[in-house]
């Protein structure tokens, strides 16, 4: 799944224009990347960098950024009609959350019973090897800890034990 976010960028982005010329400054669209691409754990997005000026007819611009100490790209086109970008990753960022749900359908298909799961950390990138701890508590109150492992860039895992 690959997200397409819009930024809005109203007064504050228009009053950063440089003066007098067609350039914009991306410092407001650096501001919001981290609260866009991930509005739940906006603080684990760091080390947003985009061109500091640009052409403002320009359309696409590629900014980085630091997700869970991984390295992406971003690119950001426009501004469009209505002063808003688009911002869409280069690569899918997966959350724990999900990923606890799909481990959950998983084992309680195979296993018969519900089971309790949280995973941490909070988000990964996926670049195959990356790794999820997995805590899964049965319905006699067991804790049983295991592993997923990214195995492509779509996200797909394997449970390891």
């Amino acid at each position: 799944m690959t997200w397409s976010l819009k930024i809005l960028a109203t007064l504050i982005l228009l009053s950063s224009c440089a003066s007098g010329s067609n350039n914009l400054e991306f410092k407001v669209v650096e501001e919001a990347i981290p609260g866009v691409l991930l509005p739940d754990h906006p603080h684990l997005l760091t080390e947003v960098s985009c061109p500091e000026y640009v052409n403002g007819d320009l359309g696409t611009v590629f900014c980085t950024l630091q997700v869970a100490g991984k390295e992406i790209s971003v690119s950001v086109i426009g501004p469009d009609m209505t002063n808003s970008f688009t911002v869409n990753p280069r690569i899918k960022i997966v959350k724990a959350i999900q990923l606890a749900q799909e481990v959950k359908r998983r084992l309680d298909d195979d296993l018969g019973v519900e089971n309790k799961i949280e995973c941490a950390p909070e988000i990964r990138v996926a670049h195959p090897g990356e790794l999820f701890e997995c805590e899964i508590i049965d319905q006699n109150g067991g804790l049983h800890y295991l592993q997923t492992k990214i195995i492509d860039f779509d996200g797909s895992f394997e449970i390891i034990g």
